[in-house]
């Protein structure tokens, strides 16, 4: 009897402890976008993918929107990634007895332009170089865009083109390139971001409000700064010709960060603008239409959490 009576209090506790972690997310996305996740807590850890592979990681954090104290997680969808259902995955914390939560999300596709670029002799070799600081820059940069920090909330409306006098946009969001070497020989790469070209010494402006996590020069990207505004959210400058942020600065929108330049891999004066989500490359258009992050959605489902 003693036995019986302890066995019915652990599943009273049990039950009582556990209880499954609120997830909403949206119908679908485009190639591109960003997700927008409504959750119950912060510090709940997502993940965007399929069975074999996981193409996004963030964890959520506290937000105000309209007046409203609410927990969200953003996630980016890649531009390559096929059209079809993939899996949203919340990983709860074990200490509250949160359990894991999963939903479906389709991925729709959209058109991407396919463009040929020549390069000269020098900008053919800097590519095709075996430079090793070229690898353990970029090494270094993803670790600053993987870096998801839930109190670091600074901006959340849309972002502003950093660019204001530009002569025109000459490569768009997801544009499938192929590299004309001057040897001959070619190779194929996705553009991550928006060019605007511009006179050299065109100011840029910060696109939002956040902090600046590098400042400095690349090889490939040439003078370089990245901002944090939302934790996992990055916006990256390059090619400039001078650098007027430092690392570790805070700075409002629309304070000027540098100048449109010609510095690494270029073909002529211009800037890269370049949006991360949870690692993932988004399309900056689409946030300078919309907010970063998708408050109708949110406000739709905080009757839910």
């Amino acid at each position: 009897m003693i036995k019986r009576t302890a066995f019915c209090l652990l599943f009273i506790f049990t039950v009582f402890f556990t209880f499954t972690l609120d997830l909403e997310i949206p119908e679908s996305v485009e190639q591109g976008g960003v997700l927008t996740v409504v959750t119950d807590s912060s510090g709940v850890k997502l993940s965007f993918g399929s069975d074999d592979e996981i193409h996004s990681r963030t964890e959520s954090f506290k937000t105000d929107i309209d007046g409203q104290q609410v927990y969200i997680a953003l996630l980016g969808v890649p531009s390559t990634l096929a059209p079809g259902t993939y899996a949203v995955n919340a990983f709860g914390s074990p200490d509250d007895g949160e359990e894991s939560r999963t939903e479906a999300i389709i991925v729709k596709s959209r058109d991407f332009i396919n463009e040929d670029i020549p390069l000269g002799n020098s900008m053919s070799e800097l590519r095709q170089s075996d430079d090793a600081r070229k690898a353990e820059q970029w090494r270094t940069l993803l670790e600053i865009l993987k870096n998801v920090d839930s109190t670091h909330v600074y901006e959340s409306e849309k972002l502003a083109v950093p660019v204001t006098d530009y002569i025109r946009t000459s490569s768009f969001y997801g544009d499938r390139r192929r590299f004309l070497y001057d040897d001959g020989t070619s190779a194929r790469s996705i553009h991550n971001g928006i060019d605007y070209s511009a006179e050299p010494g065109t100011p840029v402006y910060a696109a939002g409000s956040g902090r600046v996590v590098f400042s400095g020069e690349r090889i490939i990207s040439g003078n370089t700064i990245v901002i944090e505004h939302l934790p996992g959210v990055y916006s990256l400058y390059y090619h400039m010709n001078s650098l007027k942020a430092g690392e570790g600065s805070f700075i409002e929108a629309g304070t000027q960060i540098g100048a449109v330049g010609a510095t690494g891999l270029v073909t002529g004066a211009h800037l890269h603008w370049e949006i991360r989500v949870a690692g993932v490359a988004v399309d900056p258009g689409q946030l300078t239409g919309d907010c970063i992050i998708d408050k109708d959605f949110i406000l739709g489902n905080i009757g839910n959490q």
